[in-house]
């Protein structure tokens, strides 16, 4: 158990890189404030983000090396217009995302978007 003086440090020292899954693979989160810096190597590649498992989770997607464009699906949505497909055409662009209570569950929610088209 981690005493409550040593939360913030115990959290600074968590795991927080969640690995790029590559081209049509899955990114599913686990943990609260991850960071998942993708990478490119073809033309257009596609990624799944899972939905979450409880609400409150912080959680990053950065388009790290640019080789073509990422188009990211969120199968509930990623903002309140229920857009579920987020593309990541240039090295730089980021989201940072919420996890929220959805009528199905949970689902994630965008704070920041730079430079992310949404559809």
């Amino acid at each position: 158990m981690v005493s409550p003086h040593r939360v913030h440090y115990t959290l600074y020292q968590a795991a927080k890189l969640l690995v790029d899954p590559g081209n049509g693979g899955t990114i599913t989160v686990i943990r609260d404030l991850q960071l998942c810096e993708m990478v490119s190597t073809g033309a257009s590649q596609t990624r799944t983000l899972t939905d979450p498992t409880k609400p409150g989770i912080r959680f990053t997607l950065r388009h790290l090396t640019d080789g073509g464009d990422i188009a990211v699906t969120g199968a509930h949505g990623l903002n309140v217009a229920g857009n579920t497909v987020a593309t990541f055409a240039e090295a730089g662009d980021q989201l940072d995302l919420i996890s929220v209570t959805h009528t199905t569950g949970y689902r994630w929610e965008i704070l920041v978007n730079t430079g992310v088209t949404l559809a």
